[in-house]
Formats: C-alpha cells, structure tokens, sequence
C-alpha cells in the first residue's frame, strides 16, 4: 500500500512537515547544554520531531538514545530499557535478547563482554535476586559514564514523561533529578501530552524537576506549510487540488497534524486512477470516511468520559459555542473548576483565552456534535 501521507507512525527526515523552526531552536539548546521540555498534545507530532533532532545529531557523532515510559510497567524494566537504549550506540543490538540467555549469552559478543569488562552492573541484569532498585541506580548514570569513558556528548529522549507518576512518581522523579544534574556530557530531552501534568513537573516550584529544561509548547502546523505539502503531495500523483478546497481542508482539520494527513489520505484513496481535480464533494466524502475509520478511537473517548458526566456536560456546551461555562455551576450542580481541570490534566481541552476553551481533537469535538 502507498502512503502519500503518513498517519499513526513516527516520521523522521523529509516526512516531517513545517517543524524547521522548532527543529533548528531544539538543536541549538541542546548544544548549548539546555535540557528540553516538549509538551503537545496526543498525534501532534512530538515523538518525530524529536527523534529527527536526534537522528540528526547522531549524524554529528554523538550518542543517543530513546525511551518510552508509556509501554513502562516497572522499574526494571525502565533500567533495562534506559540500558539497552544507550547500548545501541555501540551497535550491540537484541541487547534484551541477550539478557534472556543468561551470562553465557552476554559473554559470546565481544562488544558485550568489553562493555561488562567496564560496566560490571549489567551483569546485575541475569541475577535473579536484584533489587530493581538497584539496576534503575546504575543504569540512571549509565548514559553519563559511557559518553565520559568514550569522549562523547550523550542526548537521551524519555517520550511520555508524564507516565513517569505510575512507576512511584514522586520518590522517582527526586531520583532521577539528584541523578541527571550531576551529568555533565548528557543533556536529556522529554515530551508528554497532558499539558497541566508536564507542568506539574517541571514548572511547579515544589517538583522536583522544577527549572530543569526550557519548556517548549508544540502548537498546530502553520497553514502554509500545510497547504505547500498538501499541494506537492497531490501533484506528485498527477491530482490537482484547488487552492480554495486545501484551505477547506483546513479549516476542518484545524491544521492538527494527524487528521490533516489522515484526510489526504482518505482523498487520495477515493479519488486515485478516478479522478485529476479534487472538488469540495470530494472533501466532504473524504471526511466521512476518515471519520468513519477513527470512530472506534472516539467510541473509546467517549466511553473514558462516560463516568465523569459533569466533564461531558462541559464538552457539549464548549462544542455549542458557550462563552459563559462558569454559569453551569449553579443550574446544573456541577463545579466547573474541578472538571475543567480534568479535561486540562486529560489533554481534551486547551485554554484559549480567559474563560474561552476549544477542543483540542476537531473529530471528537465533531463525534460530541452528532451526539447531542
């Protein structure tokens, strides 16, 4: 199958669209020794803009690696993963794979055996009786010992940070902190989608990650950048689309980054090898069909908000237009602080202006309008 436009996957390099200026500030901090804070929300592209940084850098000869904690269930697990992240730097790959067959396995690669010669903890990793605790300790400042031992800068990428709070969040944090401050040769990059979470962290005076990095808000692509790709994508294929029905495009998707390659990618499947112009018709029928493949996504959303009813009666006055939701409180017995807090936390909703919130998912916000 040929995908014009790319959905549900990272992209790195000439995929990524409109990211130039973040892309050429993230670098610039890094190599002045800045940490950075990434936050956006969910499908805006945070993991691809940051794994080009890095893939860049790694170009320049430095070292990296990545770890999700969203797929994080226990501290082990987190100190084998931060482990066998920086190993592939030296080219040791299946380093888990390894593990698995015990210190016989470990010992038949060369670059291993070199690398416990140095590293005696991540022998820790085949006995049975480790605490976690104690592997999570040394793999921490593992990043840091092998860029001093190998001459290199190190730049570590920990995507989903806010997930960090189901691995005993606040003793963790103050861990990885007293940890990641004494690293001279590492600069650390972390991303998360929930907003009020992220500033929790790092923005909170009381955290202790607070002051850590400098703090970057990722917003929708500029329209620009969108209708150039858009346009050239289409082209490619011999498909010619009108400017007026690109701003269309638009203006539906709201220039969020994913439902605006999903729906090129539903027009190029309705209309390749049957059409050369794409019309307004064809828009709509293509929107259908996209909201028609993400409605099991926006079922689940919906489901998730079904016990929080006050957070739903929100929604439905946010997507009617309601300038006044502070009224709500008294008719219809709800606090309207606490709940759009939640929706602030959950990354449903962003502040736009005093009193003034929008949705942040134009097809939830559409799936909540047929609903009503």
């Amino acid at each position: 199958m040929k995908k014009l436009f790319v959905t549900g996957l990272p992209v790195v390099g000439d995929q990524l669209i409109g990211r130039d200026k973040e892309l050429k500030q993230i670098i610039h901090l890094l190599q002045t020794g800045q940490s950075i804070i990434l936050i956006a929300p969910r499908r805006f592209g945070k993991t691809s803009l940051l794994l080009t940084v890095l893939d860049r850098l790694k170009k320049e000869g430095h070292y990296v690696a990545d770890v999700d904690l969203f797929g994080v269930v226990d501290k082990r697990k987190l100190a084998e993963k931060i482990t066998t992240s920086s190993l592939e730097n030296k080219k040791i790959f299946k380093f888990g794979a390894k593990l698995k067959q015990g210190i016989s396995g470990l010992f038949k690669n060369v670059e291993v055996k070199q690398i416990i010669e140095d590293f005696e903890f991540v022998l820790k990793f085949v006995e049975p009786h480790t605490r976690p605790e104690e592997l999570l300790e040394a793999a921490l400042d593992f990043p840091q010992e092998l860029a001093e031992r190998d001459k290199k800068d190190f730049y570590f990428f920990y995507d989903e940070f806010g997930d960090i709070g189901k691995l005993d969040g606040d003793e963790l944090l103050k861990l990885l902190r007293s940890k990641f401050q004494r690293h001279q040769q590492v600069c650390y990059l972390f991303a998360g989608s929930h907003e009020s979470l992220m500033k929790e962290i790092f923005a909170a005076e009381k955290s202790a990650f607070y002051k850590f990095g400098s703090i970057i808000y990722l917003a929708e692509i500029a329209s620009e950048d969108f209708r150039e790709h858009i346009g050239r994508k289409f082209k490619q294929e011999g498909i010619s689309v009108p400017a007026e029905v690109i701003l269309y495009l638009l203006e539906k998707t709201r220039c969020h980054p994913y439902y605006t390659q999903l729906l090129c990618q539903h027009l190029y499947y309705l209309v390749k090898g049957e059409k050369a112009v794409i019309n307004e018709h064809d828009l709509l029928t293509g929107w259908e069909n996209a909201f028609i493949a993400e409605k099991t996504y926006l079922e689940k959303m919906w489901e998730e908000m079904s016990g929080a009813p006050a957070q739903l009666t929100l929604l439905t006055e946010i997507v009617k237009g309601c300038g006044k939701l502070y009224s709500l409180e008294n008719g219809n017995g709800i606090n309207v602080s606490r709940s759009i807090n939640s929706l602030l936390k959950k990354g449903i909703v962003r502040k736009e202006e005093k009193n003034k919130y929008v949705i942040i998912d134009p097809f939830f916000e559409e799936y909540l309008r047929r609903s009503e």
